[in-house]
């Protein structure tokens, strides 16, 4: 059977404007608020409530009867809309989900001001809520009635009605009102339906053991989630402040250079002007032939460039190859192809494409730096790891 602490609705007050609201979850859903905390958002029939917490774990689900008071208040905005708000510690689970379609009435305790130490203790097949507004539109009623308390019955709820009646035979008042505190009658009720139905009132109890269970599950998975969030948030961190000093920027923006032949001399890469071809000027064919590695759909490439000019023309060109050894042998029959004499052969490797890159000279501070090498051989080139984007509205 639930415990009087699961079924207690407060009777708080703020400004009297609290109203009572309860009924079947649906449409649950969580967000954090503007604030930081969390607001854990619910439907009761077309109605929507919302609790703000710092727990990130709602404390209820699709499908479970709850009970509990709200304040309506409006957004600080040019429109002012309207919200309703749980007072937190009026949210009452009374059936978990996996009970509620069994729910076949409510046991209530009522109260009125006009009826100063006396409680109405009543059935219905429907909601104590709606009940008490029923009962206070009767003609006659100077003042409305509030619910106290309530027990959803799997069971006949009348039955449960009778035997509390009987229990409570010494307190009445007349009809269904009895002059009794409310702990008495509560535990009334509770002794009723446990009489009545101890296999139900032992499903009760497992059910909300079980819901106990899962919500320690769901905590220890969020506290998991929360520990590796905050895992990735340092490495993030780390790997900012890496990226950001010379050595993390030398790894991003530096290049190993390998020169396998080098020009006979340096060529004049300019082209003549105007005034120089009226007077025949010449400037000597060169080529430069460059080769470095590339990625195309997650895999390495090897990429020739040839740049230069032949007969004052200027010549660019690419060709791709899928690995070191077919490049080299496509770069010699570049070389053999064009027959100029003048010529460089060279290989550039970034070092975001090498696996380890070797470490910045001293007193070198251009994180762009060229490195020269004398050999590529050893360098475990590898594709440049795609980032991985993230939406807000992704799961964590």
């Amino acid at each position: 059977m639930p415990s009087d602490t699961q079924l207690r609705v407060s009777s708080r007050r703020s400004g009297g404007r609290t109203k009572q609201a309860g009924g079947v979850v649906t449409k649950c859903s969580s967000r954090v608020a503007k604030s930081g905390s969390q607001a854990h958002s619910f439907y009761i029939g077309d109605q929507k409530f919302s609790i703000f917490t710092a727990d990130e774990l709602s404390p209820v689900v699709d499908g479970d009867r709850v009970h509990f008071g709200f304040e309506v208040r409006r957004l600080r905005t040019g429109h002012r809309s309207e919200y309703n708000v749980i007072l937190q510690d009026t949210l009452i689970v009374e059936v978990p989900a996996e009970l509620e379609a069994e729910v076949a009435g409510e046991v209530y305790v009522l109260s009125n001001p006009s009826m100063q130490g006396l409680l109405k203790v009543g059935y219905t097949t429907g909601t104590a809520l709606k009940r008490a507004s029923e009962l206070s539109g009767v003609t006659g009623v100077p003042t409305g009635f509030k619910v106290e308390w309530a027990l959803p019955v799997i069971g006949d709820a009348r039955a449960v009605e009778q035997r509390a009646h009987a229990h409570l035979v010494s307190y009445k008042a007349g009809k269904e009102f009895f002059k009794v505190s409310l702990d008495d009658a509560k535990a009334a009720i509770v002794q009723s339906f446990a009489e009545l139905y101890p296999e139900r009132a032992m499903l009760m109890d497992q059910a909300f053991s079980r819901r106990a269970e899962a919500e320690l599950s769901r905590r220890a998975d969020l506290a998991q989630q929360a520990e590796r969030r905050a895992r990735e948030k340092e490495e993030e961190e780390a790997r900012k402040q890496f990226e950001q000093s010379l050595e993390g920027r030398w790894r991003k923006e530096g290049k190993c250079r390998m020169v396998i032949r080098p020009f006979n001399s340096e060529p004049n890469r300019n082209f003549p002007s105007f005034w120089g071809k009226l007077t025949r000027v010449r400037y000597d064919d060169y080529l430069e032939f460059k080769l470095s590695p590339g990625q195309e759909k997650g895999e390495v490439i090897w990429v020739l460039a040839i740049s230069g000019r032949i007969n004052e023309k200027s010549v660019w060109k690419t060709e791709s190859f899928p690995t070191k050894q077919d490049a080299f042998d496509g770069m010699a029959r570049a070389v053999k192809a064009h027959g100029v004499e003048n010529h460089s052969i060279a290989v550039e490797v970034s070092n975001a494409m090498i696996e380890t890159p070797l470490p910045l000279p001293q007193n070198v501070y251009k994180p762009g730096y060229v490195l020269e090498v004398s050999s590529i051989d050893h360098f475990v080139i590898l594709p440049v790891p795609t980032p991985v984007r993230r939406s807000r509205f992704s799961q964590q």
